[in-house]
């Protein structure tokens, strides 16, 4: 009787067990989390294709750098729209600022853009001598008589000097031979003392001329000199002009 009994339980608990894999089972669903995809939103590149428009630098046409002295007081000679002026470190120039001065060149800079204005090498019309040829004869000797008074003006005050003469450096294989007079004014100390346009100056009291630094040197030792010997290239001829200072 025991053991009718316990094999009816053990066939419901089977029964129970089909019913639950077969009819129960499928109905179940298991949830899974929906992950949530995080928002990104790519960088904005565009501005790497997108032109970009460069400074565009002040036009120093009107600017010409006539002499530099380099030496221990760093100071140059511009030509602005036609007038001569002195100018260092630290001067302003149409809205920009001298930064630095080399033997041929001068920086300026107006915070953001810095401008290189370097010497205007120009070839010369004058007959050009050959260096290897040595030292030209003496082709003819002048004399005149020139102010004191004139001397200290034009040496103290080299603005002075360049409103009234338009020097370039020469250069002649690459290197400077010394300074063409491209204009002179006929009523100026120059003019008088029988320098023409289109000379080329050589040496004053037989110290070469080959920068503005020596030319800035050579007009300071002159301001008491009593005598001047000036060496100038003339039509492929060496001039010496002999000048006393009364």
């Amino acid at each position: 009787m025991v053991g009718a009994y316990w094999l009816l339980i053990s066939n419901a608990v089977i029964l129970m067990i089909l019913f639950f894999y077969f009819y129960l089972l499928p109905s179940m669903r298991i949830s899974v989390p929906e992950v949530k995809r995080e928002s990104y939103t790519p960088p904005d590149l565009s501005f790497i294709f997108k032109e970009q428009k460069l400074a565009e630098l002040k036009d120093l046409s009107h600017l010409r750098l006539l002499a530099t002295a380099s030496g221990g007081i760093k100071l140059a000679l511009l030509e602005v729209n036609g007038k001569a002026k002195v100018v260092r470190i630290g001067s302003d120039i149409d809205g920009y600022r001298v930064v630095d001065i080399q033997r041929n060149y001068l920086l300026l800079s107006d915070g953001k853009d810095t401008k290189a204005i370097g010497f205007s090498f120009e070839t010369a019309k004058t007959p050009a001598f050959e260096p290897t040829a040595g030292t030209p004869k003496l082709s003819e000797s002048l004399s005149a008589v020139v102010s004191k008074r004139e001397i200290e003006n034009v040496t103290a005050d080299p603005g002075i000097m360049f409103r009234q003469i338009r020097l370039v450096p020469y250069v002649q294989n690459g290197q400077t031979r010394g300074f063409l007079f491209e204009w002179v004014d006929p009523q100026s100390i120059f003019s008088k003392a029988g320098i023409k346009a289109g000379d080329i100056l050589i040496s004053i009291n037989n110290q070469d001329i080959k920068s503005g630094e020596d030319a800035f040197r050579i007009l300071q030792a002159l301001r008491n000199e009593n005598s001047l010997k000036v060496s100038l290239m003339r039509e492929g001829r060496l001039i010496e002009i002999n000048l006393r200072v009364e």
